[in-house]
């Protein structure tokens, strides 16, 4: 799953010039916690609830009353094409809850760490079915019956047996890449060799 299955379209955004009671009212009205500030059509902040705690203090001639006086400028982007996995390392490296997605110099969207967690509420049966087709597509050389899926609570379960220790390899951790996996638990052997034990990958 991609960054642009699962991001929000048509995001409220604030300009620099914007007072702050307005952002208040819109941080409230659409229920988020953090906005775009684009001036002339490019990001060039973002402005989140806490920012609007009273603990900014203006200068002489200049008291704090807009998005630009409290924003933070240097802000943590995603693009499109990133997987859900990469960009929930993102979020986390840099200790933020949401972020915009651009396209080029543009924002499409925004995703929040909530958005992140769609993948996990795929059903066993979607997941199973993906596994099954990554398995068996054809470019691995597994053929039909060698691997057995079960799948409980997300958790994937592999048996059977298959041709090298390359290709056990291979395909636990393309079952691993499938959106909404939890944990796999790889019992598959290779042909030839005695193995003791479940492997967890």
């Amino acid at each position: 799953m991609r960054v642009r299955d699962v991001m929000t379209v048509g995001v409220v955004a604030v300009a620099p010039t914007t007072r702050l009671k307005e952002v208040a009212s819109l941080l409230v009205g659409a229920r988020v916690s953090g906005l775009p500030v684009v001036d002339e059509g490019k990001l060039v902040g973002i402005v989140t609830e806490s920012d609007l705690m009273p603990l900014h203090e203006g200068t002489p001639g200049h008291p704090v009353q807009t998005a630009a006086d409290v924003m933070t400028r240097k802000v943590v982007t995603l693009v499109e094409e990133m997987t859900v996995t990469s960009a929930a390392r993102v979020l986390e490296r840099h200790r933020v809850k949401r972020a915009p997605v651009m396209r080029g110099d543009r924002m499409v969207g925004i995703v929040s760490r909530g958005d992140l967690l769609r993948p996990y509420l795929r059903t066993d049966l979607e997941i199973r079915a993906e596994v099954e087709e990554l398995i068996l597509a054809g470019s691995l050389g597994v053929r039909a019956g060698e691997v057995q899926v079960l799948v409980e609570d997300g958790v994937v379960q592999l048996d059977g047996e298959v041709e090298s220790e390359r290709l056990r390899a291979i395909v636990s951790r393309l079952v691993r890449s499938v959106d909404g996996v939890v944990d796999v638990v790889d019992n598959v052997t290779v042909a030839g060799q005695t193995r003791v034990g479940p492997a967890v990958a």
